[in-house]
């Protein structure tokens, strides 16, 4: 669970940061099938929910 969390983390930063530069990336292209606020809040779920895991996970090895 803690490469998963370290996985969703990853990846939810990126595509944040992707996404104020107007591109996508072509995994998470269907978040914007539902308008722009929707897939910003799909964004940020992903990262919130990674950081979660990878938190809670984070002494297990």
């Amino acid at each position: 669970m803690k490469f998963i969390g370290l996985f969703l983390l990853i990846i939810g930063f990126v595509s944040l940061l992707i996404g104020f530069t107007g591109a996508n990336l072509m995994a998470l292209n269907w978040v914007n099938q539902w308008g722009e606020t929707i897939g910003w809040a799909i964004r940020i779920g992903v990262t919130i929910l990674g950081g979660i895991l990878h938190f809670i996970y984070r002494h297990e090895d």
